[in-house]
């Protein structure tokens, strides 16, 4: 390791390499703001037949306080290599590379400097850092620690949309409305990696490149899963041509490619925990049993090469056969968050034993609904809304909404058929709507209305009480989810078409303040005060026989 002279002469940042003479390879008045990518490139001086399989290049950087990070760089066609890193510490940093072929003396060794300033903008995602998970915490934060709210718009063929006219409008439109994840799969790309990574498959990473880098400047959280859809892998590998070496280098230049983004990585389409694999071959189509999924060898690799560590799932198969207690991912050392696919009814209370799988048996990680029915395409407004409240009120705390021609652009998936969700009909009419139009349903927004309701509370706190009748006891047939914090929060939706309610139970003493909130229109109806009776409240009966949601607050709770 190389050691430097770093001395400040009148604000300038003056440097040289001591005991090589090796000039450094950046400027030394480089400045990254924390959080940001800094993007290196590297020349080689050797010549490569097959530059991504012959070449493995880290870059070690070493900030404040010693901190230590090793990420890997990727090839970026011709002779050029390039590493992308976000500091993490305001202050300055070195690197320094280290390549597989030592002789190569335009990438092996090769040292720099640069300073990181603080982020002056206001994108909360850079003001406190990349998202992060905690043993035993069940929601996912910011670097610093503070909650993160996790709410989701679902883009399965990202690589498709056109990027002026639809991408980018999108995903400013999904800030506006209050959207804090883009969740994406590749579906689309412009490149093929059966044949290895050549320099033809290149513009297609520089396409997701763009689009990387758009969501992140967003402000979004991007909850994106890797490389390509998850039947490639076993076709891939029943084939030959992904051998367990080639998945090992793919997902490693998949982290290098965009792992300094602000990303969470979901793996792939319901990998977890083996694509609903049929023993007896029943399945559409043959697939990997879960012992043998080779999406694991992507998991791990990926949380091997990670050195930010962000959140690792795997998009689980829906809940009637993949929940925490029977998920293969799990096992994983790198996994650390869920990333469930459920849809509950719309009739009736849920089935609790579904969000209580996740709470008993997930270890303490988050758990986010991160699929359910798509609105026009199996719901309507009122499921796509309802299974919001109910997934954030039953302890998964965050929701992936998606929309029709959004969630998978110019689909043709299920769009020929009437669906129903148990409450509306869609319609092959309802199905044709292009996205265009569904960009603007009024469920996107009241969504952000959600999100503003649980914003004016420390939701975090709020812990599910599922079907308990010691916390509440139904009336009339009531739809409902209920949580609280301890004594002095109660949150409780109701969603059935009556106006029925039904009586909290285990309050505390003292006054509280009730109140209705309308998940339509983010308008709140004063009740007042409130003040149990042994511990009992009954709540009012619904303003109207729409979805409302009840809050009762102790006073000076929070």
């Amino acid at each position: 390791m190389k050691k430097y002279y770093v001395k400040w002469l009148g604000g300038l940042l003056v440097s040289a390499v001591l005991l090589t003479g090796l000039p450094v390879t950046a400027a030394a008045a480089d400045t990254v703001e924390r959080w940001r990518v800094h993007e290196i490139s590297f020349a080689a001086q050797g010549e490569y037949a097959d530059p991504f399989s012959e070449v493995e290049l880290d870059v070690t950087f070493t900030g404040p306080g010693d901190i230590t990070m090793v990420m890997p760089a990727f090839w970026d066609g011709g002779g050029t290599w390039k590493v992308r890193f976000a500091p993490t510490e305001p202050g300055n940093w070195s690197y320094i590379t280290s390549c597989s072929n030592t002789s190569d003396a335009g990438l092996h060794d090769q040292s720099g400097l640069f300073t990181c300033v603080a982020y002056t903008g206001e994108l909360e995602i850079y003001r406190r850092g990349f998202l992060k998970t905690e043993p035993g915490v069940r929601y996912l934060m910011y670097a610093d620690g503070t909650p993160f709210f996790y709410l989701g718009d679902t883009h399965w063929s990202m690589p498709s949309e056109p990027f002026d006219d639809m991408f980018t409008t999108i995903v400013d439109t999904r800030v506006e409305q209050g959207f804090t994840v883009y969740q994406s799969e590749p579906l689309g790309a412009g490149y093929n990696l059966a044949d290895g990574l050549t320099q033809d498959g290149l513009a297609g990473f520089a396409d997701l490149d763009r689009r990387f880098g758009y969501i992140a400047d967003a402000g979004l959280a991007h909850a994106n899963a890797q490389l390509f859809f998850a039947a490639d892998l076993f076709y891939g590998m029943h084939d030959g041509y992904y051998t367990e070496e080639y998945i090992q280098r793919l997902s490693r230049y998949w982290v290098a490619r965009y792992g300094a983004y602000p990303v969470l990585w979901t793996t792939a389409q319901e990998a977890d925990d083996d694509f609903y694999y049929k023993a007896d071959g029943s399945g559409q189509q043959p697939h990997y049993d879960a012992a043998h999924n080779p999406w694991k060898i992507v998991a791990e690799t990926v949380g091997a090469c990670d050195p930010y560590r962000h959140p690792l799932s795997a998009h689980q198969e829906n809940t009637g056969s993949t929940r925490a207690g029977n998920s293969e991912f799990h096992k994983l050392a790198a996994h650390s968050w869920f990333a469930s696919q459920w849809s509950p009814p719309l009739k009736k209370a849920p089935d609790f034993a579904v969000p209580e799988d996740y709470w008993d048996n997930s270890g303490g990680k988050p758990a986010v609904n991160y699929e359910g029915r798509y609105e026009n395409l199996w719901t309507r407004n009122f499921g796509a809304r309802a299974q919001g409240w109910i997934s954030f009120l039953n302890g998964m705390y965050g929701y992936g909404y998606g929309a029709i021609d959004i969630w998978l652009y110019q689909s043709t998936y299920d769009v020929d058929t009437t669906s129903n969700d148990g409450i509306d009909t869609i319609t092959p009419e309802d199905k044709a709507v292009p996205w265009t139009e569904s960009l603007y349903f009024d469920t996107p927004g009241q969504l952000g209305h959600m999100r503003r309701f649980f914003e004016g509370m420390e939701w975090w706190k709020l812990t599910p009480r599922f079907g308990s009748r010691r916390w509440f006891l139904p009336a009339g047939g009531a739809a409902y989810c209920v949580a609280s914090d301890e004594k002095n929060a109660y949150v409780t939706y109701f969603y059935q078409k009556t106006r029925a309610t039904g009586t909290l139970l285990r309050l505390g003493s003292g006054a509280y303040q009730a109140e209705w909130f309308n998940p339509r229109n983010g308008e709140t109806v004063p009740i007042g005060a409130a003040r149990p009776f042994l511990g009992m409240y009954r709540i009012p009966r619904k303003p109207d026989k729409s979805d409302w949601v009840f809050t009762l607050v102790r006073e000076k709770a929070f």
